[in-house]
């Protein structure tokens, strides 16, 4: 098992984008983060055994998920083209007295309205990038393409004054995969090796705030902290400790292969 075997799949629209499964009620991705959250011994041990929750205002800058030891806010770092390309693109799923339906892209090429999005790959767009093209890209006033207006809208997250849990909302995989500890551990530096230029601006904006990532592989929550230049092993947590997470999958089953949970 080698960094160049390794596959990467973002989660299904019904997962990531708020509320995009009809019927079922409005939902958040936050919403299985905080379950995650809340039966991982790493941050109960910082709450002191309290369960997290969610503010009942933000109003004044509340974090998302809170104790009275501890807070944390939640941030999606995956481009915004992407995001909006996964919304518009992917097949819709409704929900209605116990039957679930789907129906073709809000939008697609039989559409008057219809244009490709040049969706950025973030992780690759960040790759070899140095803190002083971060600074450049941050001091621009106007930009000529989705590249740097991604980056700068992810710069813009990671700037947040507080503890920071970033969910990379995309499945890490190995078509084979015979040594978990291995593959983990290939997945985890080459999330490092694409992140770590970002998480070091941070780190010298936010010096005394966390900073976590967490992305899927093998069927769990890897869940990393940045520390010492580094991201460093917390814990990992499988999907279906995640009731949320799980029933998001369900409706989208059809649309997404659970194949990659590998």
């Amino acid at each position: 098992m080698k960094y160049k075997d390794m596959k990467i799949c973002i989660l299904p629209a019904g997962a990531i984008i708020d509320n995009f499964i009809r019927g079922i009620g409005t939902y958040h991705y936050s919403d299985y983060l905080m379950e995650i959250i809340n039966v991982t011994p790493f941050f109960l041990e910082k709450s002191n055994g309290e369960p997290y929750y969610k503010p009942s205002s933000e109003a004044h800058g509340e974090c998302d998920c809170i104790s009275h030891s501890y807070q944390l806010d939640f941030k999606l770092i995956a481009s915004k083209t992407k995001l909006q390309a996964t919304s518009i693109f992917s097949p819709q799923i409704f929900y209605e007295d116990g039957i679930t339906s789907y129906a073709g892209p809000r939008v697609d090429s039989s559409c008057k309205n219809y244009h490709p999005i040049q969706a950025t790959r973030i992780f690759a767009a960040l790759r070899q990038l140095t803190y002083s093209d971060f600074l450049r890209i941050r001091n621009q006033n106007s930009f000529t393409g989705n590249i740097d207006r991604d980056i700068f809208n992810l710069i813009e997250k990671v700037e947040t004054d507080k503890n920071l849990f970033l969910f990379f909302p995309y499945n890490l995989y190995f078509d084979e995969d015979n040594n978990p500890s291995l593959s983990l551990k290939i997945s985890i530096q080459g999330v490092e090796q694409d992140f770590s230029q970002l998480l070091c601006y941070r780190s010298k904006l936010c010096p005394h705030r966390d900073t976590y990532l967490c992305f899927l592989h093998s069927s769990q929550f890897i869940i990393t902290v940045w520390e010492n230049n580094a991201l460093n092993f917390v814990d990992s947590v499988p999907i279906d400790k995640s009731p949320t997470f799980m029933n998001l999958l369900d409706f989208s089953d059809v649309t997404f292969s659970k194949d990659v949970f590998k």
